[in-house]
This record gives structure tokens, C-alpha cells and sequence, in this order.
């Protein structure tokens, strides 16, 4: 889009809101007359102050004849952490822990925590630390344990392409087919 369709239409849009601000103005001086009726009017409902004060009164009765029960005192306080920030990590193996000191500074670092990260977030921290572990947090003690659906996902093309017992022999009825050479004669076929 350039400048010039840019600033065209900048002052379309200053147009239509001054000519919005003006049909406003029209509209109210139209009106003017019935809404400062409207607005200097009784209100047509209005409930008597004996009402008023006979609800008042209905209110702090009920709230004085309420059966009073003693507050039952739970212990549900947050535990707090005590312990180092250090503790929410399980231990690192020595092994892992070397990579840091190999190689240059940068490399050692980059091999630790390539090597760190392709462990499973519940074999490194001993609860889930932010909420995004909470969403498959040992998942794989489940996986073993759940029985296949006839609607999930198969393995079509394993089960019925691939053979078990691996390559086999033709088939007895299996026979090359014919090719046609030049020297093959056509009529004779």
C-alpha cells in the first residue's frame, strides 16, 4: 500500500467520524426535549419506606436467629519448601557431570545438556516442577498396561505387506512372464 492510498485513507476515516459526531449531535437536539422529560421524572415504582424498613428489619432477624457451629479447624496449609532450590532436582549421574569439564567451555556445557535433556523430566526432577510436566507425568508406567481399541491406529501395512518369517520362495504356480524380443516371432505365440 502506498503513502498516498495510506494518507486517502486516514482522512476517509476522519470524514466518516466527524460525520458520525454530527448525526449524534442531530439525533440529540431531535430528542432533547423527551429526555430531559424522562430524566426529570418520578420514577413511576417506587416502594413505600415502611416496606423498605420492614425488609430491613425481616433481614437482621434472620441473620440473629442463626444457628451458630463452632468453626472446625482444618490443617489444610500449604507445606512450605524448605530445602535448597538444589533438592527439586534428582542427582546428576558422574558420568553426565564430566561432560561439563570436556572440551571447551561452550562445548561442555552444549554436551551436558543434550545428554541431560533426552532423559524423561519424571528421572530428573522428583515432582513435576512447572505445570506442563503435569500432562504425562509417568505416563510410561501406563502405556504398558492399556489394551489396544479396534478404533485406534494399526500397523495396516506391517501386518498385512511384511512377512514374519522374512523373504520366502515363489510360489510353484508363479512363472516368469514372456518377453518380447525381436527375435521372438509374433504369429507364433
Amino acid at each position: 500500500m502506498s503513502k498516498s492510498e495510506r494518507v486517502a485513507m486516514g482522512q476517509d476515516w476522519a470524514t466518516n467520524i466527524a460525520k458520525e459526531a454530527g448525526l449524534r449531535a442531530k439525533w440529540f437536539k431531535v430528542n432533547e426535549k423527551r429526555l430531559n422529560e424522562i430524566a426529570n421524572s418520578v420514577p413511576s415504582r417506587v416502594v413505600p419506606d415502611e416496606i423498605k424498613e420492614e425488609m430491613k428489619q425481616n433481614r437482621i432477624r434472620g441473620f440473629q436467629d442463626l444457628k451458630k457451629y463452632p468453626r472446625i479447624k482444618t490443617e489444610e496449609q500449604v507445606p512450605e519448601f524448605t530445602g535448597n532450590l538444589q533438592e527439586i532436582m534428582k542427582p546428576v549421574d558422574p558420568a553426565v557431570k564430566k561432560l561439563i569439564y570436556t572440551g571447551s567451555n561452550k562445548d561442555g556445557r552444549l554436551n551436558y545438556l543434550h545428554k541431560r535433556i533426552k532423559l524423561l523430566p519424571e528421572d530428573r526432577f522428583y515432582f513435576p516442577e512447572v505445570s506442563s510436566f503435569e500432562y504425562g507425568w509417568k505416563m510410561w508406567n501406563y502405556v504398558k498396561t492399556i489394551k489396544k481399541t479396534g478404533f485406534g491406529r494399526q500397523q495396516v501395512i506391517q501386518d498385512t505387506f511384511y512377512r514374519r518369517r522374512g523373504v520366502e520362495r515363489d510360489p510353484e504356480w508363479y512363472k516368469e512372464p514372456a518377453h518380447i524380443r525381436p527375435t521372438f516371432c509374433n504369429s507364433c505365440i
